[in-house]
């Protein structure tokens, strides 16, 4: 049974974000903002949709996420939406967080994560969802959510479009990646959280208990208007599976990529 899923309607477009696939700020219906990633063109909110998702699953911090229903008349009064000529209808939007910026903040006044988070504890899980599904940019700075709040910042994982093996992906790239035994680039504060393979035991073990009908149900849930066929669903579900199978020896194997890794 597909999940059950927040839908808003957009009524203002605030404008285009930086970023390859080009996603607009939407004001929406329930007041809240959101960053939209249009679902035709690329595989953006595909990939979006399924990596908030599975983060979410597994007790990981990424914003709360909506499908957004945008209308022509909200599109009709975008020279950028025009041009693009984005569809009315269903896109994947992540809400905004609020006294947030990226990672490029911390380090301009050369502030370390593992002294100023307040959730410091989930980095190395963010290297585990990383690896399982393949997100091959998150080395970049843009790429980490850091927002403040009492205490120092609270950290959030953003954008997953290059997950999947990228925002083109087709069944033959996802084969081919299932079966990658080597990391992903990462960020090196993250690389240095992880410790030793007890650093990253509760996200694997979370990440291996989640079930193959977990699985389908997601994947199930991809709004039928964003060109998925079933066969590609189908090879989502296997090429998700194949990796949570595979990822506890890629992580080990390349314990050597982790500066702190020990035991």
């Amino acid at each position: 049974m597909p999940l059950s899923l927040k839908v808003v309607r957009a009524v203002r477009d605030i404008g285009v974000n930086k970023g390859a696939t080009g996603p607009h700020f939407m004001e929406c219906d329930d007041g809240l903002t959101y960053l939209v990633k249009f679902s035709g063109g690329s595989r953006a909110a595909v990939n979006e949709f399924i990596g908030q998702t599975l983060a979410r699953a597994v007790a990981l911090p990424t914003p709360n996420s909506a499908l957004v229903d945008l209308s022509a008349e909200v599109i009709a009064h975008s020279s950028d939406l025009r041009n693009r000529a984005i569809l009315p209808g269903l896109h994947q939007g992540s809400e905004v967080i609020a006294n947030s910026s990226d990672l490029s903040e911390l380090e301009r006044r050369h502030g370390k994560l593992d002294e100023e988070l307040v959730n410091v504890e989930v980095l190395p899980g963010t290297v585990c969802l990383d690896n399982w599904i393949l997100t091959e940019d998150r080395d970049r700075a843009e790429n980490h959510l850091i927002q403040a709040v009492p205490g120092g910042f609270r950290y959030y994982m953003v954008d997953f479009t290059h997950s999947f093996t990228g925002p083109t992906w087709t069944a033959d790239s996802l084969d081919q990646g299932s079966f990658v035994r080597t990391l992903v680039p990462t960020e090196p504060q993250l690389a240095a959280s992880i410790r030793g393979l007890h650093s990253v035991e509760s996200t694997l073990k979370r990440i291996e208990t989640v079930g193959d009908s977990k699985i389908e149900e997601i994947i199930a849930s991809i709004p039928g208007a964003w060109s998925v066929s079933g066969e590609e669903r189908e090879i989502l579900v296997r090429f998700i599976e194949l990796r949570r199978s595979l990822l506890r020896s890629v992580l080990t194997s390349n314990a050597s990529r982790f500066p702190n890794w020990s035991g």
